[in-house]
């Protein structure tokens, strides 16, 4: 584990980096299983932080990007964290020259990004990129909300959902992601073998929440 950073709304939940690609979000009354498992960096996350919304946190990997990922809806409560989360990142940043990412945060009025990476630079991203810097004017705003709008009534669709997710990543980040799902995808076969052929069906599936506990403590 690399490290952990307390949600500024509600600080009993708080969210870790590890060194297996993975972030999770946890309540610290129920430490025996965490409540999000979030996933898509193809090197150990480094470092973690919390929007000061609480809707959303960041996260920078040895993999040399950015990632931001969605825990809950305006306005819900602790209790949603994970809920309303595929475990996906809704955006990420990455430049030709940006190295190793150490550490990340977000700015007090949550519009923008800073980041500190291997190759000595500070960097200042937008927390939304497609977000238009500076007033927007009545006509502008309302066209936004309603370009919004149709991309959530109609994102079920197959060809809305891929122009909606497809960002570009670099070129090794997306040989590692395909070769990681090809590994998963064994790693789920041998484990249904597994189960399929215990005796008197006494193995079961573990769920992807309970693998990340190890061991509690009392």
């Amino acid at each position: 584990m690399q490290l952990s950073r307390m949600e500024s709304m509600e600080p009993y939940m708080f969210a870790v980096g590890n060194e297996d690609y993975n972030a999770f979000t946890f309540n610290m009354r129920k430490l025996h299983r965490p409540t999000g498992v979030h996933k898509g960096h193809v090197g150990a996350v480094t470092s973690v932080s919390w929007s000061p919304t609480g809707t959303e946190f960041v996260t920078g990997s040895y993999d040399k990007t950015i990632r931001m990922f969605s825990v809950r809806k305006e306005g819900g409560t602790a209790a949603h964290v994970g809920s309303n989360s595929t475990g996906v990142s809704r955006d990420v940043y990455h430049t030709k020259r940006m190295q190793r990412v150490f550490c990340v945060g977000y700015t007090l009025d949550h519009k923008y990004l800073l980041s500190g990476s291997d190759d000595t630079n500070i960097r200042l991203w937008k927390a939304r990129s497609s977000e238009k810097i500076g007033q927007l004017s009545v006509r502008e705003e309302t066209s936004l909300q309603y370009r919004n709008a149709l991309v959530q009534k109609y994102v079920h669709l197959p060809e809305v959902k891929r122009i909606h997710k497809s960002r570009r990543v670099p070129k090794f980040v997306k040989k590692q992601t395909q070769a990681e799902m090809v590994q998963k995808e064994k790693r789920r076969r041998k484990e249904g073998n597994v189960v399929k052929h215990s005796k008197l069906r006494t193995k079961k599936f573990t769920d992807e929440k309970a693998k990340a506990i190890v061991k509690t403590v009392d």
